[in-house]
């Protein structure tokens, strides 16, 4: 055990892999097949896409939600009122022992909830999620004095605010090979883009990024340059990319409308 966990960190492995990674190849490294996930039932959603994502990854995955054999929550605290259905996670872990898992994932407990089933679990197991719904289940951040991603990026961030003017991508652009040092990330929509846009460009809204980003932008060591029709969005998508661990991405300044004025001129 203590071998497999070395591998993760080893070698200057450490801080190159995700949590969900090191839990992923620690399952591989331990032989483990079937993993069971206890999740919080406020994160179906989640717990789907962790699901998904395991199977994916080959193993066989069971999912138990807190509320498996749940009882009314007056049952336990007589100063609860109506029925709502309260969590148990004796229950939860009963169902992993019988699912023939080899190891368990927690998946945003409540407080509490997560000891008893750490009590009760016939197996291994780790915690992926931990909730804090003040904190987004992110804990460290209510730490006084800590700093988050986003407070490091805007400590880290350069009196250029990471924009780049139109005359510095026009001169860019008019180098042969800038499709080989650069890419440029088209805000607007498809019908815009294809209109108007910089030809070469990869168009995506903003809205569908958070999704689309690893595939768009598979090569992190080139520059990216973010252009919207007002310089605005670009703003929003400079950061979302930066704290997804791109380090060179820049937005036009003034927006697209103002580099057409400028370059018809």
């Amino acid at each position: 055990m203590t071998k497999a966990a070395s591998i993760l960190v080893d070698d200057g492995r450490a801080g190159t892999l995700n949590r969900l990674e090191e839990i992923t190849e620690y399952a591989r490294l331990r032989g483990y097949r079937a993993l069971g996930v206890a999740y919080c039932y406020g994160m179906e959603r989640e717990a789907a896409l962790l699901r998904a994502f395991l199977e994916k990854e080959g193993f066989k995955a069971t999912m138990v939600s807190c509320t498996v054999d749940g009882v009314p929550e007056c049952e336990l605290n007589k100063a609860a009122g109506g029925q709502s259905v309260s969590c148990n996670p004796i229950g939860q872990a009963n169902a992993l022992n019988r699912s023939g898992a080899e190891f368990a994932i927690l998946m945003g407990l409540c407080l509490g909830h997560d000891v008893l089933i750490q009590k009760n679990l016939e197996m291994d197991f780790t915690t992926w999620i931990v909730k804090d719904r003040v904190m987004k289940h992110r804990p460290m951040d209510a730490l006084p004095g800590y700093l988050g991603p986003e407070d490091l990026f805007l400590e880290g961030m350069d009196n250029s605010f990471r924009l780049i003017s139109w005359e510095k991508l026009q001169e860019k652009l008019q180098a042969d090979d800038w499709k080989e040092r650069d890419i440029l990330l088209d805000l607007r929509s498809e019908n815009a883009c294809r209109r108007d846009g910089i030809t070469g460009s990869v168009q995506c809204l903003l809205n569908d990024l958070p999704s689309n980003y690893e595939k768009l932008l598979p090569d992190r060591s080139k520059e990216i340059i973010v252009y919207c029709n007002g310089g605005m969005q670009s703003l929003y998508a400079v950061m979302y990319l930066t704290l997804k661990g791109y380090e060179n991405v820049l937005s036009l300044a003034g927006g697209y409308a103002n580099y057409l004025q400028k370059t018809k001129q």
